[in-house]
């Protein structure tokens, strides 16, 4: 071979390696989305039915979400959740995990062969038009506020073909919401003054909840008033130590776990518990007791500057080692969640009356 020839052919093969190489992103889409047909969409791929997979089966996007599922009986229907789904307990070891909160791997999502997901947000909404044109059927169920719960479970129940267990659930948590209401009404008509309550939801930075967030609606149903609701625009949102200070609040309330010696764990997001290992296992199952939590977190305010003039801190009225997720989590759990919250209001009340 003319050593021209040999130049020219080597030149033509390192042109078809760099096509190679500019199209092999395109290449692992293609292969993705074959894989999707292959999976998700019936008669892609000849095979015998399988009795196993008759009926609903469910992945669900959303830790409430997934407690809802569960809650009006179709825990045997859901085939995926998030790494955050950590409820009921026996989901841990028989439902897999999918991806995280809100953002799916779509390897582990197809493997599920779902025939409904549900999402409260996803953190990709591409994701959402491409579970549509595969044919997956994807609804989305707002779970919010305190108004929005009965509506999820009555909307899951329906989508789940459990509608008898869905309604006196949902008839249930409207009408003590609605009780607890009332009650509330009744106490600001009588004059009684509700406690200033500062909730904690981190402490460095250190933040707190607005009005218009889940927390502060159950502070309020609770008999409690949140300092933060003079906030109107934000959910969530910092303050400084000076701004706590100088509201005085008669109780503090935190809703994250503090490690020995008043440090704080690394930051996860509202109604995450724990971490997860690359299967989605909680892998962080020491975490400390109630009664260790409660001590290290008056020790934390009690250190922090300024700290020891305010109320709640000199009354020891700062209380901590809440389950977190029945108040962070909007769910069929909520009036839990409420009645923690207003048994530590009621022993403030009750000592305040003693030490007046």
């Amino acid at each position: 071979m003319k050593p021209k020839e040999l130049t020219q052919r080597r030149k033509g093969a390192k042109q078809a390696i760099e096509l190679i190489w500019k199209n092999l992103a395109a290449l692992r889409l293609c292969v993705k989305y074959f894989l999707f047909l292959a999976f998700l969409l019936p008669g892609c791929a000849p095979r015998q039915p399988d009795p196993a997979l008759e009926g609903d089966r469910i992945v669900s996007l959303a830790p409430n979400l997934t407690e809802i599922v569960c809650a009006v009986g179709a825990l045997g229907a859901l085939v995926g959740r998030t790494s955050v789904c950590d409820y009921p307990p026996e989901i841990i070891k028989s439902v897999p995990v999918i991806g995280v909160f809100g953002a799916p791997s779509m390897d582990r999502l197809l493997k599920t062969r779902p025939t409904l997901i549900l999402d409260v947000a996803l953190e990709d909404e591409t994701v959402a038009n491409l579970m549509t044109q595969l044919g997956v059927r994807r609804v989305r169920v707002p779970c919010a506020t305190l108004d929005d719960i009965p509506t999820a479970v009555l909307t899951v129940g329906r989508l789940a073909h459990r509608e008898q267990a869905a309604q006196p659930l949902a008839e249930r948590i409207r009408r003590e919401v609605s009780e607890r209401r009332d009650a509330l009404e009744a106490r600001k008509a009588s004059g009684q003054t509700a406690p200033a309550v500062f909730v904690e939801i981190w402490g460095d930075p250190l933040m707190t909840v607005g009005r218009n967030s889940f927390v502060s609606e159950l502070v309020a149903l609770a008999g409690g008033r949140n300092l933060g609701d003079e906030v109107t625009d934000k959910d969530y949102f910092p303050v400084s130590s000076e701004w706590v200070i100088a509201r005085d609040p008669d109780i503090i309330l935190c809703l994250y776990m503090v490690e020995g010696n008043g440090r704080q764990p690394a930051r996860r997001s509202l109604g995450e518990g724990g971490t997860t290992d690359d299967g989605g296992q909680t892998t962080d199952d020491r975490r400390p007791t109630a009664e260790n939590q409660q001590s290290e977190i008056l020790k934390r305010a009690t250190a922090r500057t300024g700290w020891v003039q305010i109320k709640a801190v000199r009354e020891d009225r700062v209380y901590g080692g809440f389950d977190n997720n029945l108040i962070l989590r909007p769910g069929p759990r909520v009036l839990e969640g409420v009645a923690a919250l207003q048994a530590c209001i009621q022993k403030s009340a009750g000592r305040s009356r003693k030490n007046p």
